[in-house]
């Protein structure tokens, strides 16, 4: 089990995502320490222009952009994904005043987390899980094959679900922003 997919590329993963989550918490703790938590208030426009500069990647995965390599689109959704998470979190802060915007903040952490999973983790686990089953015919530590092959495909029939809860997600995050961006537009002069 030591040995498998899930152990070896899963738990990292879900470990970086963890420090998306502490990096956004620390960095908004520190600016509410230096008395300038006003800036995090401000880092939810950006943080949404990232978000919409991922969309890259699907126009061009469905050739509405016809120029660029996909791979390269692909690190941009990735990267702009992660940057601008981290700016809404800090925009979203530790307050507890609304649920729109928690509700928002909610979906984007799960929407996030099963991007990267899906799109990054997949395609390498297929290609080790291939590797791995290509090499079940050795002789040597059949029982700690099985056991690996066990775990690799639970942890590829999982992660092909990921698109099934992505894109729905994606759809309902966007719904929210723009929930929120029309309310604050709406409440913007009544404080």
């Amino acid at each position: 089990m030591w040995k498998s997919v899930m152990i070896q590329k899963a738990l990292p993963l879900s470990l970086s995502y963890l420090l998306l989550i502490l990096a956004a918490l620390s960095l908004d703790a520190i600016l509410h320490v230096a008395h300038m938590a006003w800036i995090g208030r401000y880092l939810g426009v950006p943080g949404t222009l990232f978000f919409l500069l991922s969309f890259g990647y699907s126009a061009r995965k469905k050739k509405v952009i016809k120029n660029g390599a996909l791979g390269m689109f692909l690190r941009l959704h990735c990267n702009a994904g992660w940057v601008g998470t981290l700016m809404i979190l800090v925009h979203s802060g530790i307050h507890f005043n609304a649920f729109l915007p928690w509700a928002a903040t909610a979906f984007m952490l799960v929407v996030t987390g099963s991007g990267h999973v899906g799109q990054y983790l997949l395609r390498k686990v297929k290609a080790e899980v291939k590797m791995k089953l290509q090499l079940a015919g050795l002789p040597a530590a059949e029982d700690d094959l099985e056991q690996q092959k066990y775990w690799d495909t639970l942890t590829v029939k999982a992660l092909e679900k990921w698109r099934t809860v992505h894109m729905p997600l994606v759809a309902v995050l966007l719904a929210l922003t723009i929930m929120h961006i029309a309310s604050i537009a709406f409440f913007l002069h009544w404080s």
